[in-house]
Order: structure tokens, then sequence, then C-alpha cells
């Protein structure tokens, strides 16, 4: 008997802890976090909550641009200089105290409600989390900024958001930058050889480091979101979930005023009467070696906007959009959540958005187009009226109001069936183009074709050229270099050149006659090309201007002295590199992550679609600076069909196999294959981390 009740006590034993290994079991599995990195650096995140995704999120971002994240934090801190000294940093430290950034951060994130709240701060302790295990993998003299903080981002997102592209025109090199942009395509079934909507993202930032993208998938039971973030940043801000994407654009929607006031001690001028500035004192520590000065900072603020700049009696007040609209972060979470369209525009009326056009597309078959942006109300006035200094004495210089939603330029599903958006305005993004609206305010956007280049055409030719597209096409269009600008000059050229007596020009006709019109590394002819353009920049070119009746092919035949210029352009070529038919890929390059290739992308001011901006390193050869970042196909079908590249690739830090691993993917014009589904990924890991979270 007593036998008996021991094995019955041992039996009970056995069961309680079969349960009890069930429960943690159940714990572990209920509360892990995985993450599967694939061949090209990119990080699937599957939590079984959010909670656990975004601090798998930070984690991943931390691993890939660690010491990036920590540098962007401490700028945005406004303690660069206090961290590592320096004169840029002191500067950039004085511009962040001014505009108030830390602070603002803090009271944004005091305003969130506890799903945000609870994303940041997963987010941040699984960058933390990261740094504490493998601080040996992050630069010593950065390691200053831990622990992150869960401000941290909503600082940076202040700085890399509405500073460096909000108020981009007031960047230092702005002006290299200036072909700066993007592409976007949504295609309707109607015009889709599948039937299914087909989308396509290709923004086109300069590529450093406030700008740089990271790539990533992040599932759990709420959420299933591809796409790409700016570093530093828990929300994806372009990409596609099971049911629809978007694509973002740089638009010309005023987000940035500069007022000039009249000033007298710490008062301004508005209306005839003197008004006290809001001050606060601040104080700036600067690292000078092993001693430490002190830097004494007021931050002004007028109704008009922060003063960043006092001089001989005025001052230069700064106003910038979104400041005052803390929910970013939430709108980007209602968009990446949204199943359809209404709940996606329901999620855009949130209208935290600065600036940047959003084209749209889905499942249902329905694509859209936005021309998104929180602009001023004005009294009169067009758009360039208030793009320069304004008086602070001009009507509407005091933003009392913005434009609603139900205000901002938008159309869906036009009879075309197609969205197409090159930074163009909004009445150009189709074909046929959309008539403006009667008496439409000239101040939210441009008039029709202010901003129609010859990108803009290329990219709608190209659709026009098929009667519907399939995804396959698309890839092979996405990466297309071809100059429109040279299909509009380059026959008369050759016939310019080939009725000539100078022995050289009728060789350069030859070229011009035998090149492919693309700007491709192995492109014969497009370096002539490009050195005929820069001659004929600041001349008439065109006999026949711009047409607004035949939009798609006006500017168009060549004037003589255009002409002209092709000798000129000639010599310059053969002078420099011996030969007429140099190759694209030997002139423009690019040097990124310590890898040198040939080639880069086209340029936009000669019509290529997939374009980027170089500087000169020699009196010969030029490097890129920036382009098409990012691209990736979408259809959306019964199972989404996808095809990307991340141009610079999906890492930063040094060592890691994913920097600059698709540069070469890029000047070869090819895409990759992106993975959305369980069974696709788990045939591409390169790296798989579990994690049990708290």
């Amino acid at each position: 008997m007593k036998q008996r009740i021991e094995s019955a006590n041992k039996l009970s034993i056995i069961l309680i802890l079969v349960l009890i290994s069930s429960s943690i079991l159940y714990s572990q599995k209920k509360d892990s976090l995985e993450i599967k990195w694939d061949t090209w650096g990119v990080p699937h995140i599957a939590g079984n909550n959010n909670s656990d995704m975004y601090y798998g999120f930070g984690w991943a971002q931390m691993k890939a641009h660690g010491n990036l994240i920590l540098k962007s934090y401490g700028k945005s801190r406004g303690k660069a200089a206090e961290y590592w000294g320096g004169a840029q940093n002191l500067q950039s430290d004085i511009k962040t105290i001014k505009l108030n950034v830390p602070q603002r951060a803090q009271e944004w994130y005091n305003v969130q409600n506890d799903e945000i709240k609870t994303l940041l701060s997963s987010f941040v302790a699984g960058m933390n989390a990261y740094c504490k295990l493998h601080g040996d993998k992050l630069s010593d003299d950065l390691k200053v900024v831990l622990p992150i903080k869960n401000t941290d981002p909503l600082a940076k997102l202040q700085i890399s958001y509405h500073l460096m592209v909000g108020a981009f025109a007031m960047q230092p090199q702005a002006a290299q930058w200036k072909t700066a942009g993007s592409n976007a395509w949504a295609i309707a079934p109607s015009k889709s050889e599948s039937g299914h909507s087909l989308l396509l993202t290709q923004p086109h930032p300069p590529w450093f480091d406030d700008y740089l993208f990271f790539e990533a998938h992040l599932q759990s039971k709420e959420l299933n979101i591809y796409g790409i973030t700016m570093i530093g940043s828990p929300v994806i801000a372009m990409g596609f979930n099971d049911n629809l994407g978007w694509a973002l654009t740089f638009n010309q929607a005023d987000t940035m005023d500069l007022i000039e006031l009249e000033i007298k001690g710490n008062s301004y001028l508005s209306d005839n009467k003197w008004i006290p500035l809001d001050i606060k004192e601040e104080t700036i520590t600067v690292k000078n070696g092993d001693d430490l000065s002190y830097e004494r900072v007021e931050v002004k603020q007028s109704k008009y906007g922060y003063i960043i700049e006092e001089k001989e009696g005025k001052a230069l007040a700064l106003r910038l959009s979104g400041l005052d609209k803390p929910f970013f972060t939430q709108q980007f979470v209602n968009m990446a959540k949204a199943s359809n369209l209404s709940e996606f525009q329901t999620a855009m009326k949130m209208l935290q958005l600065p600036l940047q056009n959003v084209i749209y597309a889905d499942r249902h078959g329905e694509v859209f187009y936005l021309y998104n942006g929180i602009i001023p109300k004005r009294p009169n006035g067009n758009l360039q009226d208030w793009s320069t200094i304004i008086p602070a004495t001009k009507s509407g210089a005091i933003v009392k109001d913005y434009v609603s939603y139900e205000d901002l330029p938008k159309f869906k599903n036009p009879k075309s069936g197609f969205v197409a958006n090159s930074n163009n305005g909004p009445w150009t993004s189709t074909y046929p183009f959309i008539k403006e609206p009667l008496n439409y305010p000239t101040y939210i956007t441009n008039k029709p074709f202010d901003n129609f280049n010859y990108r803009s055409t290329r990219s709608i030719k190209m659709i026009l050229s098929e009667e519907k597209l399939s995804f396959n096409e698309l890839v092979d269009l996405q990466s297309s270099t071809h100059s429109e600008l040279a299909d509009r000059t380059v026959d008369e050229l050759v016939s310019f050149g080939l009725q000539a007596k100078d022995s050289l020009l009728i060789e350069a006709a030859i070229v011009l006659k035998n090149w492919d019109r693309k700007l491709d590394p192995k492109s014969q002819g497009a370096v002539l090309f490009v050195n005929w353009y820069q001659a004929t920049k600041n001349m008439k070119s065109f006999e026949n201007e711009f047409s607004v009746n035949d939009a798609l092919n006006t500017p168009n035949t060549l004037t003589i002295a255009a002409k002209k210029m092709f000798l000129s352009a000639a010599k310059q070529t053969k002078e420099k590199y011996g030969s007429l038919d140099i190759s694209w890929g030997k002139v423009y390059e690019m040097n990124y992550a310590n890898k040198k290739v040939e080639g880069g992308l086209g340029l936009s001011e000669l019509g290529s679609f997939n374009a980027g901006f170089y500087r000169p390193m020699s009196r010969t050869n030029y490097t890129l600076l920036g382009g098409s970042a990012y691209t990736s196909i979408v259809e959306f079908g019964a199972k989404i069909k996808s095809k990307g590249i991340l141009s610079y690739g999906n890492a930063s830090q040094d060592g890691s196999p994913f920097k600059g691993d698709q540069l070469q993917l890029l000047a070869d014009r090819k895409l990759r294959n992106i993975w959305f589904y369980q069974s696709d990924i788990d045939e591409h890991i390169h790296l798989k981390e579990t994690f049990k979270t708290n």
C-alpha cells in the first residue's frame, strides 16, 4: 500500500512537472521573438506581440547601423559637441537647441497613447539590449550616448525628417542635390496584364547618413508590413502589407517659412506692437580634448517661429510645418495596419506628415494619389511668393490655419489606369492630364507643368508604350536610364555632324548614332552627350518651346547655336579622355563602402527615369552622391509578388557582409527577390536569432 502511494505520488509529481514544463514552453513560445536575416541582410522580425516585434526591430537596426544610430541620436539630443567636440558639432547643437528639438521630443512622448509609448520603449529596449551584449561591435567614442532614451527616436525624427526633408532647401548642399527626387507608379488592374494592381517605389535621396534607409519585415498577430524606414526610426515609411502598399515622392508643399522681423532687445514688432520673445536659456557643453567649455544658447520663439539668426536690428524666424504635430509615428502605424483605401485615407487624414506625394495601390484594384502636406492657408499669392524671405508685415506671415485634407489635391482610379509621379505636380500625375480645378489656390501647388520635366515625361511615355503592363515589364522599366532629351536631339546632332567637313565632328556624329541613348556602365556616347548638354545649359537650345498642347514632345527642334556646341563638346571629350566613345562607367562611378563600381545611375536632367546625381572627384571623373536608393515592385495578386533593391546594402557597420553588397546589382540593372512568405524566407536564411523577452 505504501509503495502504491509512493508510486502515485511520483506519478503526480511527474504530471505536475509535465504541466509546468508545458506551461513554460507555452510561455516561451508566447513571449518569443525570432529574427530571420535573409541572404540580402533583411531582417524578418516575428514577435508574438507588437512589443516583442518592435524590440526586435530596435535590435536589428542597431546590429546593422549601430554606429550611425548612436551618432545621430547624440546629435539629435543637441549634445554632439559635449560627446565628441569640434566646431561642426557645436554648430549642429546650436541649431538643434535653438529649434527646441530635445524638449519637444519629450513633449511629444508625453502625449502619446499607450500603444505608441510601448512601441517606442520596446524599440529602444531592443537597441539597448544589443549594445549591452555586443558593445565590442560599436565604436568606443560613441558609447557615451548610451543608454538610448525613449525620446531619442522622436528627436531624430525632427532632425532627419522635419529639418532635413521638410526644410531641404536650407541644407548647405541643397543646390548640389537639386536633382534629388523620386519615382512612383500605381498601376490599376485595367492597365495590368495580370489584372492585379502593381506598385513601383523608387526614392532618390542623397546617400548620406541622415537619409539612409533600413529595409525590414515586421510581423506580429496585428501586423505584417515590409518596407523601408529611415535608420533610427521605429516605423515603416514606405512599404506594403498583405492588402496594400504606398510610396512617397518629394513634392513642393510649402512646409517652411523664413520670416524677417524687426527686433529691439528681446522684443519683436508685430502689428505695430513690440512683443517680448519667449526666451529660454540653455547651456551647451563643449569637449576640447580632456577639457570642457560651456556655450550659452538662448532659445527664442516668436509667434512667427523660432529665431535662428539676428543681425543689425533684424531677426530671421523659421517656421516648420509639423513641429506642432506629435502623432507622426501613430499615423505611420495606422497606415501599416490599413487593409483598404478607406482605412488608409483615415490614417492620412491625421495630416502629421509635413509633405510628400503619396502613391497607393491595393489588392482590391484601387489606385490613389494624394498631394500630401501640412500647408498653411494663405490669403493670396502663389507658391513662389511664399518661398522667399517673408516680411513680418505681410498678410498671412503668421500661420493660423492649414489646408484641410479635403482640400488637398487627390484622385483615385483614373480612367488611364495608372498614377505616375516623378516629383511633378498633381495634375500631371496621370495621362491624359487632369484639368486643374478652376481658381485652385496656387499657394498649395504650382501650376500644372511647372515641375513637369524630362524625367516626368519619360515616366509617362514608358507606361504609355504598352497597352498593359506586366510585373516583369515593371522590373525592366524601373532600371531605365534611357534619355528623353536624347530622343529629341540626337538625330539632329548626328545629321549636323555628318554634313560637316570637320573630321572630329563627323567622328562625334558616328559615336552618337551608335549610342544606345542610355546612361548604363557600357554605354558609349553618353559622356559625349552629357558634355554637349552641359555646354548648352545656359543658352536657348530649342526653336519650339514647351507647349501644354504637346507636353510630352516639347520643347523640340534644336537651334543652330545649340548644334554648333556639338564641336565644342567633342573637343572637350577628346581632350579629357582621348576618345569620343569612352563608356559611361569609365567616367561616372560609385565609391561606397570601400567599394568602387563602374557606372551608377542616369541623370534626371537628361530625362533618365532611374536617376542620381554626382560630384566631381577630379577633372575627368565623377562619383555618385545619391539617387535611386531603394526600388521595389509589388504585385497584389492572390499572393504578394515582389522584387527590389536597397542600392547601398542593408548595413553600414564595418565587417557586415551586407555593407555595399547590392552596388553591383544596381550597376547591372537588376533586382533581387523580396521574400514575404515564411516558406520563401526559410529557404534563404543567412542567420536566425531567437529571444525570450520580458
